[in-house]
């Protein structure tokens, strides 16, 4: 079963959609999803959101911010991958913070 997202967590997902236009690609293709995932590559972040290698790190560093993914790491020490908290639901994220609360 799916955790519902908190209003803040809600919140902020939906400040880094508007304060960086390109997440909004991102989001839209994880809400697509038929299945739900547990992790999403370095390479998916940057493919959709259009972001450099640079700007997708940066933009999966806020992501981890909002508590609903840890960035872990390939070889190397290097950040690869984002894993999504137990219980959450990414397609969720993707079409739940596309407006704000109020």
């Amino acid at each position: 079963m799916a955790k519902t997202l908190t209003d803040a967590q809600r919140e902020s997902i939906y400040r880094i959609r508007r304060t960086r236009p390109q997440a909004d690609g991102l989001f839209r293709h994880l809400a697509a999803y038929k299945i739900r995932i547990k992790e999403t590559s370095l390479n998916v972040v940057e493919t959709y959101s259009g972001l450099n290698r640079h700007g997708s790190l940066e933009l999966m560093r806020e992501i981890e911010q909002t508590g609903l993914a840890t960035i872990h790491g390939g070889g190397g020490g290097v950040a690869s991958f984002l894993t999504w908290a137990d219980g959450i639901d990414i397609r969720e994220v993707g079409t739940d913070t596309d407006e704000p609360l109020r």
